[in-house]
């Protein structure tokens, strides 16, 4: 491996390179308009969070608050997903403020408010040569629809009746054959109408198969997803009312299509060029059923749709592939469960049982340093770090406020004030002592005084008279000197 491009715990995920000419959208109110009728309370607070965190960290955490929100107001719940990323949240994962830095801001506004299409063709010939890098490694992409002519726009209110129409037929006519095959009968003939409705999606997709049998149920698990064909149709519904809201006719196209995120081990160019389809091929790819349906209704009312693929995040480390999805998922989520492919089928199951040269390649980091890898990492490991120190701070500061709520505070107040009390009497006595011991040591320095002073008179006098008794001729044993005795006779 070439050195030049070691692996490092710092590298811009995207702030030099890529995030310089895709357009970031105003974080002010956003209002739904005739080009984004699906714009909700979702997709503002998205965007102020993004424009308002410094830390991304605390963003990861409030993205938790915007899938609960989504959840109440989705058609298709999103429990999993949810429960996933809450996970990892708490078990500190800080790997998705890492990953959500290496999505330029542009990209990331968006995937937010279901543009990406649109916003993509728009400025494709520089966002495909920016993004180009991003298609050699794994990682997480996403796929949308748009309409040639339109320059990337999607369909009108009339259209979005159609293929809502369309997408129910088909959903009935799974229904019907799947009763028939449980009953081992056949089909009314009332309702043949709607199995030959049906085939003619079929057909519309490139599907020339014989008999009654959809391409949709072959390898589907038969009409285990029904119901979820129903929710697509009804996201279409949902589409079409939000253009009648704002009082649109059938020239006015809009800008927000249905997304499909996936993930792969393999180069993300590899897997986009199976999902791509555009209006001179006779098959539509069904590397995605619903996405498939959804092209075949398009061109079954004369449309000419085709696929618009964008690599959104490139991942070295395996672990990192499904937080990478998840994290792509919630992105785009304010949009997808209203009528994203994600909503009704999930994506690859990604890091199960894979193995990527790549990832062994690059080690445990989750990016290399090339030129637009190289600061955020460690960025976002200041972020966590901060975070965590605010968490603690905040901790203390409830155990604290528990403390006074629960009167603990006041007899720890009390227990303390005894002590302190306590504390005084033993100084107090201490004190004491003190004084009594220095008076005794005054005593006995004044009597080892006296004593020393009574040993010099004596040894004076002792001295004086010895010289007298020299002088006198008087032997010394004939003279005694003592404190207490008597002279000889």
């Amino acid at each position: 491996m070439n050195h030049e491009h070691t692996l490092v715990s710092a590298g811009d995920l995207g702030h030099s390179q890529f995030a310089t000419s895709w357009p970031t959208q105003p974080t002010d109110d956003p209002v739904p308009t005739p080009e984004r009728p699906l714009l909700r309370p979702e997709q503002k607070f998205m965007m102020q969070a993004l424009a308002e965190y410094k830390s991304n960290w605390g963003l990861c955490l409030d993205l938790l608050d915007l899938l609960r929100m989504i959840q109440r107001n989705a058609i298709i719940p999103m429990g999993s997903t949810v429960r996933s990323f809450e996970q990892d949240i708490q078990s500190g994962s800080n790997e998705y403020s890492i990953l959500l830095q290496a999505i330029p801001s542009g990209l990331r506004d968006s995937l937010i408010q279901g543009t990406l299409a649109h916003d993509y063709v728009k400025g494709k010939d520089v966002h495909g040569k920016e993004l180009e890098e991003r298609g050699k490694y794994a990682g997480i992409y996403a796929v949308g629809i748009a309409i040639e002519g339109r320059d990337g726009a999607f369909i009108n209110i009339k259209e979005c009746t159609k293929v809502a129409e369309i997408l129910e037929t088909y959903a009935k006519a799974c229904e019907l054959l799947a009763a028939a095959e449980n009953e081992n009968s056949r089909v009314p003939a009332d309702d043949q109408q709607v199995i030959d409705d049906a085939l003619k999606l079929d057909q519309a997709c490139g599907y020339t198969q014989q008999g009654p049998m959809l391409h949709y149920l072959e390898d589907s698990g038969q009409v285990a997803n029904k119901e979820y064909l129903k929710m697509l149709a009804e996201s279409f519904r949902k589409r079409g009312r939000a253009l009648g809201r704002l009082g649109c006719d059938e020239t006015i196209n809009m800008h927000q299509g249905p997304l499909y995120v996936g993930s792969t081990t393999r180069p993300i160019a590899e897997c986009l060029a199976q999902h791509h389809y555009d209006s001179n091929m006779s098959a539509i790819p069904s590397t995605n059923k619903f996405l498939s349906l959804t092209l075949g209704a398009l061109r079954y009312i004369g449309l000419r749709p085709y696929t618009v693929e964008v690599p959104i995040l490139p991942i070295w480390v395996m672990e990192h592939l499904p937080m990478g999805e998840r994290l792509v998922t919630v992105l785009a989520s304010s949009f997808v469960t209203q009528g994203g492919f994600n909503s009704v089928q999930a994506s690859s199951r990604a890091g199960t049982g894979m193995s990527m040269a790549l990832c062994d390649e690059a080690g445990l980091y989750v990016a290399e340093k090339t030129r637009y890898f190289e600061q955020n990492i460690d960025k976002s490991l200041v972020d966590s770090k901060d975070f965590m120190r605010r968490t603690e701070g905040v901790e203390h500061l409830g155990r604290c406020f528990q403390l006074v709520l629960g009167g603990e505070l006041e007899e720890k107040i009390k227990i303390i004030k005894i002590r302190q009390d306590r504390l005084e009497q033993e100084t107090k006595l201490l004190v004491e002592m003190k004084e009594e011991i220095q008076q005794k040591l005054r005593r006995i320095r004044e009597h080892q005084e006296a004593v020393a002073t009574k040993y010099v008179f004596k040894n004076m006098y002792a001295t004086l008279l010895r010289s007298i008794t020299t002088r006198l001729g008087v032997d010394d044993d004939t003279t005694h000197v003592s404190t207490g005795g008597t002279p000889p006779e």
